[in-house]
């Protein structure tokens, strides 16, 4: 089984326009919701692959049946805390005309040290051996931003492989607990390494990481995307495609990672679902994730070098 964590989740709000005018009314062109948050993009995209997820996390209790409702459609099973206050709400704005986009992230609920204790119990008597958990987003108030070593630490007691995808302190404190694998785009991961964007640079600066045992993978958008494991270094070139929405690529990604560590897939195949699944996910707009049709097109089209 394959189980998300969603700390932070959130109703993602896409607005299409021609281009933002600052200071003037703005009609949009089509605006959208989905539901969001990087646990959740992630199980809605393992689910469209055919493969079981639940997702897991906090959830306000004042918008929650909203998100119920969205996730049973998408057929994403789902067990989560309910905190007081409202899941929060995501902005999402894309200018068509230059193809930019900007995101204005709420802040949500805060949670407490009780609330964490519930979650983390509820995760240890939901897993077995074998599971896959990914742990991804940002994190509410009132969590500490070790929270991910803490679950990381509590979860390899039930001898479960841990997938992290985090930035700054709390993707710090999580390597500590050295999880499975890490995905860190170009720019979290230079929250915690002092790197340039040269290949060989990024190799040298998780060579630490990796002696450790964790697989690392690098996402940097139009420059394409790294894999590092202790057997092998592997470079993608991002594909062309028309880009309407980079929400949620690196979640799509992760999501074809976690698939791949439970199926017990090689790496090199594994990274390759990688690259099509964000690739797919760029050419849809919002947060909808791509369908298992969608993602297949372009397996065969990633080119993976060796580095």
């Amino acid at each position: 089984m394959i189980y998300t964590v969603t700390l932070n989740p959130a109703i993602d709000k896409t607005i299409v326009l021609d281009k933002l005018l600052l200071g003037n009314v703005n009609r949009s062109i089509s605006s959208r919701d989905d539901i969001g948050g990087k646990g959740i993009n992630v199980a809605k995209v393992i689910k469209n692959l055919g493969y079981n997820v639940c997702a897991l996390g906090f959830i306000g209790k004042e918008n929650s049946d909203y998100i119920y409702r969205k996730l049973n459609k998408y057929g994403v099973c789902h067990d989560f805390i309910e905190v007081d206050g409202e899941t929060r709400t995501n902005i999402k704005i894309v200018e068509r005309e230059e193809g930019i986009f900007t995101d204005i992230n709420q802040c949500g609920f805060s949670v407490d040290s009780l609330d964490l204790e519930k979650l983390i119990r509820k995760l240890k008597n939901r897993v077995n051996r074998e599971d896959v958990v990914v742990l991804s987003g940002s994190l509410p108030k009132g969590i500490e931003s070790n929270v991910y070593k803490v679950i990381i630490e509590q979860l390899k007691q039930k001898d479960v492989k841990v997938i992290l995808d985090a930035e700054g302190q709390a993707l710090r404190y999580g390597i500590e607990a050295n999880p499975y694998l890490i995905k860190p785009n170009i720019n979290e991961l230079k929250t915690i390494v002092n790197c340039s964007e040269d290949i060989e640079d990024i190799k040298q600066s998780v060579e630490e990481f990796v002696n450790k045992g964790i697989v690392v993978a690098v996402s940097m958008g139009e420059n394409g995307a790294l894999l590092f494991s202790k057997e092998q270094s592997l470079y993608s070139k991002p594909l062309k495609v028309d880009v309407k929405s980079t929400v949620g690529a690196g979640d799509s990604m992760v999501a074809a990672f976690a698939i791949g560590v439970h199926e017990n897939m090689p790496l090199e195949d594994t990274f390759r679902l990688a690259i099509a699944s964000s690739t797919a996910k760029v050419t849809m707009e919002g947060s909808q994730a791509p369908n298992r049709k969608e993602i297949l097109k372009y397996i065969e089209l990633v080119e993976i070098q060796r580095r």
